[in-house]
């Protein structure tokens, strides 16, 4: 994974090699879109931290 940083220098996702996955991390979630090869998206959602 490569991070993507905005001009801030802030990470804001991390894009796969071959670039059909990003992972968008935020506050104990990860949201991971993945591209078909149709062009259709698969879009994720899953906590990190899941509450005790």
């Amino acid at each position: 994974m490569n991070e993507v940083k905005n001009p801030d220098r802030k990470r804001v996702c991390d894009v796969s090699a071959d670039r059909r996955i990003i992972e968008i991390r935020k506050k104990g979630c990860v949201t991971r879109i993945i591209a078909n090869p149709d062009g259709t998206l698969n879009i994720t959602h899953e906590r990190t931290n899941p509450a005790a």
